[in-house]
């Protein structure tokens, strides 16, 4: 029954319109601006002529067994690590985790970011290309930035035997303090083509959170 109720919950958040503004630490705002925070929609919004330099990652390890954000401004690299996510599985890490995640913060030095973006570009012909899709419940990045008063945005899906990495993940990794290890992606099984979001399971061992996000010309959006 509560998981039912999160399943609700959670289509009608993701439909919401609410624009992301950083990684909120209420985590019902958050369910609700998870989209823009994937899309970088409030980094979009202040990316002006003069605007500083920003960026975002956004890992997505099957949405309900693990999220992992890396936001970049001001020569701190703030990650965010959500392991579990749901009501059900409270009772497996702390409140504050549940509530904010596991957060670490670090410097990064003006080099460091230039390497890091830098290795970022080399693999954006790995991006998924317009019109594709990213599921919740599969393995993949997204990526947002504001770079003299120029925003950009390239999505990844892991491939499904994992056997093709992207470079930048290894660079970010580099300032994870959260003690929370990645969750790699792995070999999925073939459960056919999503078209929104589905709140039923793929089978009786997967709980996991199902919805889309299309990658645009114009950038990533919720849904089909």
């Amino acid at each position: 029954m509560i998981r039912s109720l999160l399943r609700l919950a959670a289509l009608l958040a993701l439909t919401g319109t609410a624009a992301a503004q950083g990684i909120p630490t209420n985590p019902i705002s958050r369910i609700f601006q998870w989209p823009d925070i994937m899309a970088g929609t409030d980094i979009r919004a202040a990316c002006v002529p003069g605007a500083p330099e920003r960026w975002r990652f956004v890992y997505n390890a099957i949405h309900s067994e693990q999220v992992r954000s890396y936001d970049i401004v001001g020569g701190r690299v703030e990650t965010r690590v959500f392991d579990r996510l749901g009501v059900g599985y409270m009772t497996t890490f702390s409140l504050s985790e549940f509530i904010g995640g596991a957060v670490s913060a670090v410097p990064i030095a003006p080099e460091d970011l230039r390497r890091l973006i830098a290795v970022w570009e080399a693999d954006l012909p790995k991006a998924v290309k317009p019109v594709g899709h990213l599921r919740a419940d599969r393995f993949f990045w997204t990526s947002a930035g504001c770079r003299d008063g120029r925003f950009v945005v390239a999505a990844f899906n892991y491939p499904p035997d994992g056997s093709t990495p992207f470079n930048f993940p290894l660079e970010l990794a580099r300032f994870n303090r959260s003690g929370k290890p990645g969750n790699p992606p792995r070999p999925m099984p073939d459960v056919g083509p999503l078209t929104g979001f589905v709140p039923s399971r793929h089978n009786s061992a997967d709980d996991a959170a199902r919805f889309l996000l299309r990658v645009t010309e114009d950038g990533i959006q919720f849904g089909y």
